[in-house]
């Protein structure tokens, strides 16, 4: 769904005519760029100029909203030091100082101070957590760490944009130490909304709750679901 206008023509049959009247949050992939296209995240965060990030990320959400898309995919601040992890592109690399200064920037250009304004878009972070660690750089593996390198390398980007005030946050497909992220009450509610202090929505990454059977936690979809929701997705 591409367009205000085929989007406002949804959000008034989601409103006027549907039993609950929700209204729909319209997201897409936005990376780097909606119509006018940036070097990509690693290459912005080779600038180390977070004003940089947030003048291009505002750029990104007044573009956005004039074709109706009010919720971004992004930033991803993974941590990647394997270089075989073919994501790394997403991310601002290896080191969590500067990660985590890419993080704040990036919220601070999509959402701006008041996500109620035209040109405001919310920002999805992703992926929590620590999916940029897959062990041998295989996308959706396995990740296997201690808790100290999970909080002292993996977490501070997303505690820095979840202090920068994120509206949304979405969920991994990796296991974390034996753990599926998409169903970890470690990490979604102890961690981001008991520690952290987060209030937004958690959404699961693509067909993360699904790959729950995958994981051998669930046997259904039902049960996959309600094992990801009782998580804190």
């Amino acid at each position: 769904t591409v367009g205000k206008d085929r989007m406002n023509t949804d959000q008034h049959l989601a409103v006027e005519k549907s039993r609950l009247h929700i209204p729909l949050l319209f997201g897409a992939d936005v990376i780097h760029g909606f119509r006018t296209v940036y070097p990509v995240p690693l290459g912005l965060a080779a600038s180390f100029d977070p004003d940089l990030v947030v003048s291009l990320g505002r750029i990104s959400a007044e573009e956005a909203t004039t074709a109706g898309v009010r919720w971004f995919y992004s930033p991803m601040v993974d941590i990647s030091r394997d270089p075989r992890w073919g994501r790394c592109t997403e991310g601002a690399g290896e080191d969590p100082y500067l990660g985590a200064a890419m993080a704040r920037s990036y919220i601070l250009g999509y959402q701006g101070d008041d996500l109620s304004k035209p040109g405001s878009v919310a920002a999805s972070v992703k992926h929590f957590a620590a999916y940029g660690a897959a062990e041998a750089g295989r996308e959706y593996n396995t990740t296997d760490m201690s808790e100290i390198t999970l909080r002292q390398i993996y977490l501070p980007p997303y505690k820095a944009a979840v202090e920068a005030g994120a509206a949304t946050m979405m969920s991994a497909f990796n296991s974390l130490n034996g753990v599926p992220a998409s169903a970890d009450p470690f990490l979604l509610s102890k961690i981001l909304r008991g520690e952290w202090g987060f209030n937004g929505f958690v959404v699961s990454d693509y067909t993360a709750v699904m790959e729950l059977t995958n994981h051998g936690i669930a046997l259904d979809a039902a049960t996959a679901t309600r094992n990801a929701l009782t998580a804190g997705v």
